[in-house]
């Protein structure tokens, strides 16, 4: 019976999750945006964006929400949106570089596709820090002291829909050095279909009526 019930279990777990796949990494292309500058001042002293030449130190922030920032105009009309008029934005398709000008900040937009739905897997590393949105919502936030290591974070997410998306980034520097690594895995999520589930019920129930039958001798 404890074979019976392993080999169904297996079966289910193999219809519902494929192997993942590296979707977008370093060398990935997209749209880049170098022309933003220090923008310390979007959210003011002691923000998330710190001042240059570590001036407001290299403390360690992570970010609980949306951190709501006003974007400038450099950002376009609205970028989170998907709208880079007025921006100073590359086309797409252009090579994003793993460093760029100390004391300033970028900005990157991953175009990708999902061929079902499919749970996602962020590995990003960055000196100093970073805010992440897909589709323009919020996923998370950082800065913290050291060089960009690919362990650095790590961002999982569930049940993203198939279908375009756009991973969003901003990527800021204080001081020092700068330096960023992505990798970005999606594991396809399938639902069983109606026959597999069957049979699978189908099993479960005979096991549950032959364990019932047992009892009753």
């Amino acid at each position: 019976m404890k074979l019976k019930i392993a080999m169904a279990a297996a079966l289910l777990a193999a219809s519902v999750q494929a192997n993942a796949t590296l979707i977008i990494d370093s060398s990935t292309t997209g749209r880049y945006n170098a022309g933003l500058g220090d923008l310390a001042s979007m959210d003011g002293p002691g923000g998330f964006l710190l001042g240059p030449n570590i001036s407001e130190g290299d403390p360690t922030i992570e970010l609980a929400s949306d951190p709501g920032f006003t974007f400038t105009p450099e950002f376009g009309a609205d970028w989170l949106a998907g709208d880079y008029t007025g921006g100073t934005w590359s086309a797409p398709g252009t090579v994003i570089p793993t460093s760029w000008a100390v004391n300033t900040e970028t900005a990157i937009v991953y175009d990708f596709f999902l061929d079902s739905l499919s749970d996602l897997t962020i590995d990003v590393g960055v000196d100093n820090g970073i805010v992440l949105w897909l589709d323009g919502v919020f996923l998370f936030g950082a800065t913290r002291a050291g060089g960009a290591n690919i362990n650095e974070y790590d961002i999982n997410l569930s049940g993203i829909s198939a279908g375009h998306h756009a991973l969003q980034i901003l990527r800021a520097d204080h001081g020092g050095g700068t330096g960023y690594a992505i990798e970005v895995r999606a594991q396809a999520v399938q639902v069983p279909e109606p026959a597999t589930l069957g049979l699978i019920g189908l099993g479960l129930a005979g096991l549950i009526a032959t364990r019932r039958r047992k009892q009753a001798v």
